[in-house]
């Protein structure tokens, strides 16, 4: 193996292993500031309680390195290929190592179950080739000589709440807000609120739940692009905050921290909605560098 490949390689598994343990021990900074904003604001005496609570263990996790919640999810792993980074491969093998060691070294519970035999491999990632866990996403970026890696903590509670609805197109866009509303209403406390919701608006079954997760990544408060859609994302969000399910489903103003929609073209006959529910405890880290291996940040 080339030296410079081998040294890169290196980087890249140093920083997933630091980034892997900061996406389940810490919060990022913009959750943290509405937690704390929410406190001060929020006068139902048992959410406040809940609130404090919240806050103290988001201490903790950074505090004493420990993981924010006993469930430390499934790791998403979304990677951006620059098509002129030197490794364009082996990011399997790279990843699998690193969540083999992460299991142990942080230590992460073990999720990674076999659906068919409930085998658990003890070590989150996949009994053999073609099982696909973790899960990773790669995006080839053109002109680009980069790599960025986000990686994203998938708690159970949460993920079983998200829901494909397939919708009429004749009234599919008017329905689908009041149904996201039954959804989380019937969820209660189950997915641990103040929920972040990703929506996938369109496209087919499949990528309407992948756009779905990916609206995860946006931080909190920054709408999409288009203004009916940001439209849309604030409307949905004001009906959640109605439901008054509020924090662990306790009561409270917040049900909702924030709704991320992605969209995409769909079928004249079809009208694909993905919902992927997000616990209060949003854990992402992430981090980009050069084909150098230089760092060009870390998040």
């Amino acid at each position: 193996m080339d030296k410079k490949i081998e040294i890169l390689g290196k980087k890249i598994t140093d920083l997933l292993k630091k980034s892997i343990k900061k996406a389940v021990t810490t919060i990022p900074e913009d959750i943290f500031d509405f937690f704390k904003k929410l406190y001060k604001e929020e006068d139902n005496e048992i959410s406040q309680t809940q609130l404090r609570l919240i806050l103290e263990n988001f201490q903790y996790g950074k505090k004493d390195e420990i993981p924010l919640c006993q469930d430390t999810g499934i790791l998403n792993f979304y990677i951006k290929l620059g098509n002129r980074f030197p490794i364009i491969s082996s990011f399997r093998n790279i990843i699998d190592k690193v969540v083999q060691e992460a299991t142990i070294d942080i230590p992460l519970r073990s999720n990674s179950v076999d659906p068919i035999t409930n085998k658990n491999t003890e070590t989150n990632i996949g009994l053999n080739i073609g099982l696909n866990s973790p899960p990773i996403s790669i995006e080839i970026i053109d002109n680009s000589s980069d790599l960025e890696i986000i990686i994203l903590p998938k708690g159970g509670g949460a993920e079983n709440v998200s829901k494909l609805f397939m919708l009429d197109p004749i009234d599919g866009l008017e329905r689908f807000p009041l149904m996201i509303k039954e959804l989380i209403q019937k969820a209660g406390g189950k997915p641990c609120p103040p929920i972040i919701l990703g929506v996938g608006l369109g496209g087919d079954a499949s990528n309407s739940m992948i756009l779905a997760k990916k609206a995860l990544l946006r931080p909190i408060g920054v709408r999409h692009e288009r203004q009916d859609v940001a439209e849309l994302e604030l409307k949905i969000k004001n009906s959640l905050n109605e439901l008054n399910i509020g924090i662990m489903g306790l009561g409270g103003k917040v049900t909702c921290i924030d709704v991320h929609i992605e969209v995409s073209m769909r079928h004249p006959a079809s009208f694909p909605v993905g919902v992927i529910v997000q616990c209060y405890c949003h854990r992402i880290a992430s981090f980009k560098i050069n084909k150098e291996g230089e760092l060009i940040y870390e998040a």
